[in-house]
């Protein structure tokens, strides 16, 4: 293994790696872990919502476990680098799994989230990564329509 520090950063691994972390983060309910890919400043804008700082973010998903759980699954990524800024786009699939009339039903949103990272003090993480809802689903599980 390599000792944590050894390593330059790949900065064209960051957005992959970060968006990897976030939805660990998020299905796995860790939610104060996302201090550790987020800045102090950080913001999130979607339909309905907004957060203004990374405190006002990671209790915000506090809403998240009204759902027995989540499954987040990353597709396409576009971006670039301008100095230690990055601009770019992740797709996502996150499905949230609940309860209704003692039935299982998933709601899967198509996500492209709007994202900025920044490198500070050789550091990569989020500045702000907001969501572009594309469409969403809502239905019971089992193979039903």
């Amino acid at each position: 293994s390599i000792p944590e520090g050894s390593k330059a950063m790949d900065k064209n691994n960051e957005p992959w790696r970060l968006a990897n972390e976030y939805v660990r983060i998020v299905d796995d309910r860790n939610f104060e872990e996302a201090e550790d890919i987020m800045w102090p400043d950080f913001t999130q804008h979607g339909p309905g919502f907004g957060a203004e700082s990374r405190q006002v973010f990671i209790d915000n998903l506090e809403f998240l476990r009204q759902y027995s759980r989540t499954f987040h699954l990353i597709g396409s990524q576009f971006g670039e680098w301008d100095g230690d800024r990055y601009s770019g786009e992740s797709y996502c699939i996150a499905s949230h799994f609940y309860v209704k009339d003692d039935v299982e039903h998933k709601m899967d949103m198509g996500i492209r989230y709007q994202e900025t990272i920044e490198v500070r003090e050789g550091v990569a993480k989020y500045l702000k990564r907001d969501l572009n809802v594309v469409w969403t689903e809502d239905r019971p599980l089992g193979g039903e329509s």
